[in-house]
């Protein structure tokens, strides 16, 4: 029984050790943080012709918000990034903000109104995040929501 008691012990230091050595690295490694795991996550996969990406946004109507994880690639300048109003192919009005990727990454946590939030769980496919910088202002890269996290993230090459 005490050998059983020693093994516990020792297994229990080691993992808190690994804690302890994991979370400031993930902290120096990993860019911001995820955004909260409540509410439902719809994604996209951003494409253009200079650069590429994603997106997972939760939304959570009860408590109206939107939070966010973008990750950018090969894109300078960035100047801002949406959530639109539009389907695949075609343009619409922004609805949310987002903090824009500067540096390759941005998350946080929007405020949408009730509707929105539900509008979005309902028909991600009618929404898309866009990503602006100072030589497209208009939008570098593109994707359109989806609910289905089955649906693999491609990027072309």
């Amino acid at each position: 029984m005490q050998a059983i008691s020693k093994i516990s012990t020792r297994a229990l230091g080691t993992l808190a050790l690994g804690l302890a050595l994991a979370v400031p690295a993930a902290a120096q490694f990993g860019g911001p943080p995820p955004p909260p795991f409540t509410g439902k996550p719809v994604f996209a996969a951003l494409k253009g012709a200079e650069g590429q990406g994603s997106a997972t946004v939760v939304v959570n109507p009860p408590e109206g918000t939107a939070c966010y994880l973008v990750n950018v690639t090969h894109l300078t300048d960035v100047t801002a990034a949406h959530i639109h109003r539009g389907a695949a192919g075609a343009e619409g009005p922004p609805v949310v903000t987002l903090t824009a990727p500067t540096e390759g990454s941005a998350g946080g946590c929007a405020t949408v109104a009730a509707d929105l939030a539900q509008a979005l769980l309902a028909s991600p496919g009618d929404y898309y995040v866009n990503v602006h910088t100072r030589a497209q202002p208009n939008g570098a890269i593109r994707g359109q929501l989806s609910g289905d996290i089955t649906r693999p993230l491609t990027h072309p090459k």
